[in-house]
């Protein structure tokens, strides 16, 4: 009996591992021996939801091992293998819930009226059905068929089981609605609503590159580190799963703000390859404010939101063709207008001739560069499309009142005075 329940217990690990989805093997009373779980239930679907596995009889079919597809009239699936060997029923595993189809408006619309569910229940349902697997069909007669040879293998039979598939209707207990179960949803509902509020908020303040409103917001954005793990038995990799969610979400917000997808590429691509190093919550949830920081700054710095489109255009081709020769004739060509309607037009939505606005773009890299980089000021003359050191050096001094080389010192001599730590 023990040998038969420690093969029994490999048998679970190797259907868990296999499917990657919530498994729960069960004793002939229906106890629960043992179980990973991934999905969580929402406290208010608990009292409707919970009572799902138990009432999937997965072992009444008697002294024939079988394997069973549950279909339940709340759309959710499962996948059951009896074990019965020795005269001995050792009990079921059930692997599940998941998903056949997409859940849509109209089939959770569905679930909802068929078990007498109040709407305010919708914002729940779908965000418990959408943190549900969905598997292909495909996938579904592998995942059975591997079972099935699982369970053969226990049974010491040389065929496997045939499947069986079960349509299950779910009834509802709680046709009206506890107090307790109605406090709990309205809660939920409330924190639902806020942090969807709080997120349109900060994508707003995103597209618009507003630091200072990013700061204030700092308090509401709590909200965010208390959001229940969608994958209860591995926080870290479903902290990881939200942040590729924000950083998705703050990529379009920056576009939407008039930044140039080369750049938010570039950003984006980044912040993924560091969301996947990160070892702990701590450092995603220090990446997450960096993130929003970034973002915004970049907003603020490249937005081209409110120029017209010909100028917006214009200054995409000097930004990304700044190491080079950036004549008014070539730019004219590029955005398919004549040189005296490019220049008077750029000066009238800019403020500033195309020469300064061109130099005051290449300082400003230069600066950035002589920062971060010990490169010689005739090397950053040229990466930033000064052919001529000394043309660069006097168009940096008019800018920043001082020389290159002077601005460089100065940076020395305050990195020498600073402490050390």
């Amino acid at each position: 009996m023990h040998s038969r329940m420690a093969e029994l217990q490999q048998i679970f690990r190797f259907a868990h591992d296999y499917s990657n989805m919530d498994t729960v093997f069960t004793d002939p009373s229906r106890g629960i021996c043992w179980e990973f779980m991934y999905s969580q239930i929402p406290d208010a679907l608990q009292p409707y939801f919970n009572s799902i596995r138990p009432n999937l009889n997965p072992g009444d079919s008697g002294p024939e091992p079988s394997i069973k597809l549950h279909s339940t009239s709340f759309r959710l699936n499962f996948i059951s293998v009896h074990f019965y060997a020795d005269g001995t029923s050792f009990g079921s595993l059930i692997v599940g819930p998941f998903l056949l189809d997409e859940p849509s408006a109209s089939s959770l619309n569905t679930v909802l009226l068929e078990h007498h569910l109040p709407i305010t229940f919708m914002p729940l349902i779908e965000q418990y059905y959408l943190s549900l697997p969905l598997i292909s069909s495909d996938k579904t007669d592998r995942l059975v068929e591997f079972l099935s040879f699982l369970s053969s293998h226990f049974h010491q039979r040389k065929q496997q089981s045939p499947l069986k598939t079960i349509q299950i209707d779910v009834q509802n207990e709680f046709v009206r609605l506890p107090d307790t179960v109605k406090e709990k949803t309205d809660e939920a509902i409330l924190t639902i609503n806020d942090r969807y509020r709080t997120e349109n908020k900060l994508l707003s303040v995103i597209e618009n590159g507003s630091i200072e409103k990013l700061e204030a917001m700092q308090e509401e954005l709590a909200i965010f580190s208390k959001l229940p793990d969608r994958i209860p038995n591995n926080p870290l990799r479903s902290r990881k799963n939200l942040a590729f969610v924000t950083n998705t979400l703050l990529r379009k917000a920056a576009e939407q703000g008039g930044v140039h997808p080369v750049y938010i590429d570039s950003i984006s691509e980044k912040f993924a390859i560091q969301i996947e190093k990160t070892t702990s919550i701590q450092q995603l949830s220090n990446l997450h404010d960096k993130m929003l920081y970034e973002y915004c700054e970049t907003v603020r710095k490249l937005s081209l939101k409110y120029y017209s489109p010909v100028i917006r255009t214009a200054i995409e081709y000097i930004r990304l063709h700044l190491a080079e020769p950036l004549r008014l004739e070539a730019i004219a060509t590029a955005v398919h207008v004549s040189p005296s309607d490019l220049s008077r037009q750029f000066k009238k939505e800019t403020g500033q001739p195309l020469t300064s606005y061109i130099n005051s773009l290449r300082i400003r890299e230069a600066l950035q560069i002589i920062r971060s980089e010990p490169i010689s000021i005739t090397d950053i003359a040229q990466m930033v499309g000064f052919s001529d050191v000394n043309y660069f050096t006097k168009v940096f001094k008019q800018l920043q009142g001082v020389t290159p080389s002077d601005y460089r010192k100065t940076l020395q001599c305050k990195a020498a005075k600073k402490p050390q730590t």
